[in-house]
């Protein structure tokens, strides 16, 4: 109701409402709706405060659990770096230079991801690759480091005979023997086929299987603490009783 107060004594008021209405209305029933009015919007603050309260408790406890999971993910991180540090402590594989095209991947975590022959490509990376004793022996070993890129983009590598490398290996295959062929890695658009290891698809199921178990955990936190709240609020009710 609203209104313009136009008399009032010790025991009424009188209003003239909004829509023309002349009415006579007991102090009594004013403070009524006074107190009515204060109490709604006080427990309407309370109610409030303890949503916002129970909100803060409820991702304190949320946080907790994604902190204790944090620590356990660092510990499982660094016992697999352990056990990968201490796998690569074998000896080192010096290839003879009777070997030739020996490709291996960059590094463990590293893996080489393939093209098909459809994929559109670009040239990366060229290595001119000598021999002696017509391709009998080779001079050096390419640094696959060097050659190979550092992100997981799809390449694609090939041996070749450049005009350049058949020159060189007219002349000097005759004279002395020494030949000649170039190493090409494209890097391709698009998707690959990699060639992972056994410790790689073990890794990949660990981190599935791991982050299930987080979405689970923390799934049952929640439900733990929506759970302990109803209670309390049963138990509350049961002492209004």
């Amino acid at each position: 109701m609203k209104g313009i107060i136009t008399n009032q004594n010790v025991e009424n008021v009188e209003i003239d409402t909004q829509d023309g209405k002349h009415m006579v209305i007991s102090k009594k029933s004013v403070l009524k709706i006074l107190y009515k009015d204060l109490a709604e919007a006080e427990e309407e603050k309370i109610r409030k405060e303890e949503e916002e309260k129970r909100k803060l408790e409820k991702e304190k406890a949320i946080a907790t659990k994604q902190e204790e999971i944090r620590k356990r993910r660092e510990a499982l991180a660094e016992q697999e770096a352990a056990n990968r540090t201490k796998s690569n402590e074998g000896t080192k594989v010096t290839h003879s230079l009777r070997d030739s095209f020996v490709l291996t991947s960059v590094a463990d975590g590293n893996m080489i991801t393939l093209a098909p022959e459809s994929a559109k490509c670009q040239t990366f990376q060229e290595y001119p690759e000598y021999f002696w004793l017509f391709g009998g022996l080779r001079f050096s070993e390419p640094d696959w480091n060097v050659l190979l890129p550092k992100d997981s983009r799809p390449v694609r590598i090939r041996q070749t005979s450049t005009w350049k490398d058949l020159a060189i290996t007219l002349f000097g295959g005759f004279a002395i023997t020494i030949t000649r062929k170039t190493i090409i890695v494209d890097v391709c658009e698009g998707n690959g086929y990699r060639m992972v290891s056994d410790s790689e698809i073990n890794r990949i199921k660990e981190e599935a299987v791991e982050q299930i178990k987080t979405e689970q955990e923390l799934k049952e936190a929640e439900e733990k603490y929506e759970l302990e709240l109803l209670e309390k609020d049963l138990e509350a009710l049961k002492k209004k009783k």
